[in-house]
């Protein structure tokens, strides 16, 4: 099946278009592993895509953590955790719902471990993975433009010890030399404090990249795009190796597998039985 069959709204990115979207959840799902508890906020969509995405092809026994809820193998749409007060399968983790519950079951020493992998995205980005989901100053170096917030972002950013950036935007706006505010801090600044881990990933409308000596690195240019393309769209120098391949494209398995899922439904197992 090709890429513009499957249907519009699985997965969508607003902004990118559909070919791309798809081409950025697979590559999140790639990285993704069997086993482990991935996390995401109420405006992850694509991730939660990508997220079951993994599950199908991969990692049956991965667990998502979407909003309120905790479930393997339970397709949770864009208003999963508000459906979920209609019955009481969402107490199943009643503690996550207070500062104090997401702290402890986000220590990575905690037996409840609250993820293995968190996903984030921001207004800015900068060259060490710090993001900012505040807001951006002004030339008098107050706020300016308010963004959605971090909420808990902050608090489960921090101690999750594998955080993969998610950018629908790629341009020297959203990538900066240094962000307005640390909604999560990237690596220099985690390790002045004892954090362990760090980001991991970039992935964006336009490029892959990863961290090298607590630097953003390129790492694949999606395709019909350069090098210098992806230099021009980004506010600060990048670490370039000598080989920059072109993102792999979606495989046959992919494109059935997110075929099935954009029509099981809302509320259909995201992996077959």
């Amino acid at each position: 099946m090709s890429i513009a069959n499957t249907p519009q709204s699985f997965p969508h990115i607003k902004g990118v278009d559909e070919a791309t979207a798809t081409l950025m959840v697979c590559a999140v799902a790639r990285e993704l592993r069997d086993g482990q508890v991935v996390a995401f906020g109420l405006n992850a969509d694509a991730m939660l895509s990508a997220a079951m995405l993994a599950q199908q092809l991969h990692a049956p026994n991965l667990q998502i953590r979407h909003g309120l809820r905790a479930e393997r193998g339970m397709v949770l749409g864009a208003a999963a955790w508000t459906d979920n007060r209609k019955d009481d399968s969402w107490r199943k983790v009643e503690y996550l719902e207070t500062h104090d519950g997401i702290l402890r079951t986000a220590n990575p020493k905690s037996p409840m471990r609250f993820c293995d992998v968190f996903f984030v995205g921001g207004m800015q980005i900068d060259r060490e993975g710090s993001t900012n989901l505040i807001g951006l100053k002004g030339d008098d170096g107050q706020l300016s433009i308010r963004g959605p917030g971090s909420i808990g972002t902050t608090s489960i950013g921090t101690l999750a010890s594998n955080v993969i950036l998610f950018s629908p935007e790629h341009s020297p706006r959203c990538f900066v030399e240094t962000v307005d505010f640390v909604s999560v801090p990237g690596w220099k600044q985690r390790s002045s404090v004892g954090l362990a881990g760090g980001p991991s990933l970039c992935v964006t409308s336009k490029a892959i990249l990863d961290f090298k000596n607590d630097r953003l690195r390129l790492r694949s240019v999606h395709p019909g795009l350069t090098v210098e393309d992806i230099v021009e769209s980004t506010g600060f120098p990048l670490l370039l190796p000598d080989k920059i391949p072109v993102t792999l494209p979606p495989n046959k398995a992919e494109q059935e597998a997110l075929s099935y899922l954009a029509n099981s439904g809302s509320n259909s197992p995201a992996i077959r039985p």
